[in-house]
């Protein structure tokens, strides 16, 4: 079922929900009360036959005509002949849609007082049908209206896409766009016999390399589009904890000079994508091996309370003083030379983030109490 199917539907239902209890209590309460007035006439009539029982006949008969009560009145002696005393055109003093009191007088014999309410159920039943014109009238307001937002809200989130995509266009052009200029001058050289024969080879090394870089620039590329798409990365449950254990013996056996501490809660579940939250943390670890001088400290924390707190810090040189507590957005490159120099394509950073963002999470980075850079991130509970 589509999703503005389902909003449609969801948006009737509720409408309905809320009509019928608010409408209905309405009619309901309504109705309720004219029952209870005549109830309040009744018993003011029986009020008024007890003060004077002894002439309780004409006492009800008088306390009708004065309140102008639309009653039948009845007298019922011991012997059960029923004499009817007063009439009302609309009350008869047998038969349906009617409230009937019994009122004891002496020796046995009872006034009968009856008063209908045909008139009431009728109203009742009026109101019920003006309650079901009234839900069918707001049912289709709502779903015009529904529609409308739903439009609107659709037409906006496509502007927004349709702006992101355009934003990546450009970052991904621009950052393609160096090898690129490589690549098609080396290719020119050779291809003019430009070069002296031993520095042909020297030129095809580094056209190999900087293909490599473009299909490194092009496979992360990919992946913060993906990231930036919605509803293509299936989540499940997983647990943290193992996941960072794995990554850290892998680390401590690629990088034995950088001396790890682990401070890890076990047994930290949450819900999202094993393969992206694995790829964070390979690039965290990855960037400090990269990018930090043997014998780095690193430190790695991950605490949950209300929600999950990770921590990846190092002592290294961290990153330029203003960079802290920047948002990322887009491909954010925060040193060009130092990706250049580890042949990295520099979107390490921007790829995390994503991550986190599609994990509904807050990715920080902070000054670390090693020295270096710190890698803050807050992820919501399985």
């Amino acid at each position: 079922m589509k999703l503005r199917t389902r909003q449609l539907i969801t948006t009737g239902l509720i409408t309905s929900v809320l009509s019928i209890f608010i409408g209905g209590f309405a009619v309901w309460s309504s109705y309720q009360g004219e029952i209870g007035l005549i109830d309040s006439e009744l018993s003011q009539l029986e009020s008024d036959v007890r003060i004077n029982p002894m002439d309780a006949v004409s006492v009800a008969v008088m306390s009708i005509e004065q309140n102008n009560f639309d009653f039948t009145l009845a007298y019922s002696p011991p012997s059960g002949e029923l004499t009817i005393l007063r009439q009302s055109e609309n009350t008869p003093i047998e038969g349906s849609n009617l409230i009937v009191r019994y009122i004891s007088i002496s020796e046995g014999a009872e006034l009968i007082v009856a008063a209908s309410i045909v008139d009431i159920n009728k109203t009742l039943k009026s109101n019920l049908w003006k309650l079901l014109f009234f839900i069918i009238i707001a049912n289709l307001l709502a779903t015009v209206f529904s529609s409308f937002l739903s439009r609107s809200s659709a037409l906006a989130q496509e502007r927004a896409q349709r702006a992101k995509m355009q934003e990546f266009l450009g970052d991904a052009a621009h950052e393609l766009r160096t090898p690129m200029t490589v690549v098609k001058g080396y290719a020119e050289l050779l291809k003019n016999k430009q070069l002296e024969p031993e520095r042909e080879l020297a030129a095809f090394d580094r056209l190999n390399s900087e293909l490599l870089r473009m299909d490194s620039l092009i496979s992360d590329l990919l992946m913060l589009a993906q990231l930036g798409e919605e509803g293509n990365i299936d989540f499940d449950e997983f647990d943290l904890s193992k996941l960072l254990h794995d990554n850290i013996f892998d680390f401590k056996a690629i990088a034995p000079d950088y001396p790890l501490t682990e401070q890890i809660t076990d047994n930290t579940r949450m819900l999202g994508s094993e393969k992206y939250m694995s790829r964070f943390i390979q690039n965290a670890l990855t960037n400090i091996r990269l990018h930090t001088p043997k014998g780095t400290q690193v430190r790695i924390t991950l605490n949950t309370g209300k929600e999950i707190t990770l921590i990846v810090e190092d002592s290294g040189a961290g990153l330029p003083d203003a960079s802290y507590g920047e948002k990322i957005r887009g491909l954010k490159r925060f040193d060009r030379s130092r990706s250049r120099e580890s042949g990295g394509t520099g979107l390490g950073l921007s790829i995390m983030s994503a991550v986190i963002e599609r994990h509904d999470g807050v990715f920080t980075l902070r000054k670390s109490e090693l020295g270096g850079l710190a890698i803050e991130v807050q992820l919501p509970r399985a």
